[in-house]
């Protein structure tokens, strides 16, 4: 687990019960502050989010991979290239993408619809140039309304939210760096999206949950416990964990 709290920065009040629908995804564009060259989207849907991000940087070469045939239309009229597939299943090489290519990798609520996602970052991982960046936004599980539904026997998946009908894989703010670390990434900012009401300035603090009680929390154990989701913005290492 990462150590130096610098790198777990103020919560986000956003309301992850909302579904992302065509809307460019502003909480992953805000870590974005020098102009890149190139930019790599998994998952672009319509294309709201590079055509934001072409906005705010012109010159910014931007290509998505969305696996609707009907939305990756909407994309190509706003972006420079869209290929249609599912990263589980295509090979990028295939379209003509050259490795260490792009400087951003975009992944927005990806990963834990996947079944390998430990495969698709390490295969993103050749596709960056040597310290470009992924972002990612990945639902956390140990969020307390989760754990209190747990105790209460309920598990239900719903329509969208952090129990996602869509979701395959489910991961802890612990697990992420861990999966990171062993794909050749290292985490370098972590904002949480939170729930206003479990917020406080005050730590360590007990939460208080009627049939149980969670006491002297520390402040990153709020933060885990607190958050629906993670943003993350992950460095690329020289290179991945046995030399690849």
């Amino acid at each position: 687990m990462i150590e130096e709290m610098r790198k777990y920065t103020s919560p986000l009040n956003i309301d992850y019960e909302t579904k992302y629908g065509d809307e460019p995804r502003r909480d992953l564009i805000q870590f974005i502050t020098v102009p890149p060259q190139r930019v790599l989207e998994i998952g672009c849907g319509a294309g709201a989010t590079g055509a934001a991000l072409k906005q705010k940087f012109h010159g910014v070469e931007y290509t998505g991979l969305e696996s609707e045939e009907n939305v990756a239309d909407i994309a190509r009229t706003r972006l420079d290239k869209v290929f249609t597939g599912s990263i589980e299943k295509v090979q990028l090489q295939s379209f003509g993408l050259s490795k260490e290519y792009f400087d951003i990798i975009i992944c927005g609520d990806v990963l834990e619809h996947l079944y390998d996602p430990w495969k698709t970052l390490s295969l993103l991982h050749d596709y960056l140039k040597p310290k470009g960046v992924i972002l990612l936004s990945i639902p956390n599980v140990q969020n307390i309304n989760n754990i209190i539904n747990l105790i209460n026997g309920h598990w239900t998946y719903r329509e969208n939210g952090l129990l996602d009908a869509t979701h395959i894989r489910f991961f802890t703010l612990q697990e992420i760096v861990k999966m990171l670390s062993g794909t050749g990434y290292k985490l370098t900012q972590c904002k949480g999206v939170m729930d206003p009401k479990l917020q406080s300035d005050t730590w360590p603090k007990n939460f208080n949950f009627g049939n149980f009680e969670i006491k002297n929390m520390t402040q990153r154990e709020a933060f885990n416990f607190s958050s629906f989701q993670y943003l993350i913005v992950a460095q690329k290492s020289v290179a991945q964990p046995g030399g690849a």
